[in-house]
């Protein structure tokens, strides 16, 4: 397999969309609470671009199995295209796969214990999206668990990692006896942030979907635009960015981000550009890109905005 063929495999042009939250997450922890590790930083990144990889891959893979509409089968699917062993392909996501929950155990180790059930429910999400009889891909779940697991989630581990050891939220053994504690107005302002970043993975999944409804129909995927239908699933598709823009704005009235975040608000035409023309028309191959970009201009704002803020704070 070529370097071009295994980046094609793992979809790589959907790492940003994964990987943005984790880095703001960074950037956030070293505002929020003066608190980087650049050796868990490190290790956290590594762990989200193979469980990303992981997913990309893996789907690929199961619709391939699945596959209930020949041609889609045999002449788009990736394994058919680049002539892909299934054995390969196989191979490749085991080891991504064993790649993310080696790093996430080892991350367990030198943190805190509460890591390992928040990091289970998401490679849970990763496995099952589109493996076994009941896969979460043919049920109108996609948009929730990719708000969920690869955004809030991706955000929250990122931090913790940072600043676990602060408590707002460990789980303390002594022998048989375990102590759960919690800071829920730190959480809150976690959760607030990540649902933004969330939001935005949710528009990237809803526009793939919808892009993709016929052919999933074809193939018995019953996504949340095939139960909305087109017109009602954009009509979602723009409020999301109106509640994303809602919750950033809520996060500097609760000083949970800095002021210069209000720089986002310059990129707001670009965004509502964007998403005109995916409005317009929803094609994979054309206007899909939009809502990567419209996910690349609000969280590069955010990290931008941090930046811009500790800078001025070194003035």
């Amino acid at each position: 397999m070529t370097v071009k063929t295994f980046l094609n495999f793992v979809r790589v042009q959907t790492l940003p969309a994964a990987l943005l939250p984790a880095v703001i997450a960074l950037f956030f922890s070293a505002y929020y609470f003066k608190q980087f590790d650049l050796l868990r930083s490190v290790l956290i990144i590594i762990g989200l671009v193979s469980i990303n990889f992981f997913v990309s891959a893996w789907n690929n893979l199961m619709d391939y199995k699945k596959a209930k509409d020949q041609a889609y089968k045999e002449k788009e699917n990736i394994l058919s295209t680049r002539r892909i062993p299934e054995r390969l392909a196989l191979r490749i996501c085991l080891i991504l796969l064993g790649i993310d929950i080696f790093v996430g155990l080892i991350l367990t180790l030198i943190t805190n214990w509460i890591l390992l059930p928040i990091g289970a429910i998401c490679l849970i999400v990763a496995v099952f999206y589109t493996y076994g009889p009941f896969a979460f891909s043919r049920f109108p779940l996609g948009e929730v668990l990719a708000c969920l697991a690869e955004g809030l989630g991706s955000f929250f581990i990122a931090v913790y990692v940072n600043s676990y050891d602060l408590k707002y939220l460990y789980l303390d053994f002594q022998h048989l006896d375990f102590t759960l504690i919690g800071d829920l107005k730190i959480i809150f302002s976690l959760i607030l942030v990540g649902m933004f970043c969330g939001l935005l993975n949710f528009n990237v999944m809803l526009a793939d979907n919808i892009s993709d409804l016929i052919q999933d129909i074809k193939n018995e995927r019953y996504t949340l635009p095939s139960y909305l239908g087109v017109p009602r699933s954009l009509k979602l598709f723009k409020f999301i960015y109106l509640l994303a823009t809602a919750l950033l704005l809520t996060s500097i009235v609760f000083k949970i981000l800095p002021l210069t975040t209000l720089i986002t608000l310059i990129f707001l035409p670009l965004i509502y550009q964007n998403t005109a023309r995916f409005v317009k028309k929803q094609s994979k191959a054309e206007t899909f890109k939009y809502s990567i970009q419209n996910l690349k201009l609000f969280e590069a704002a955010v990290i931008l905005a941090l930046v811009m803020n500790y800078l001025l704070q070194l003035i």
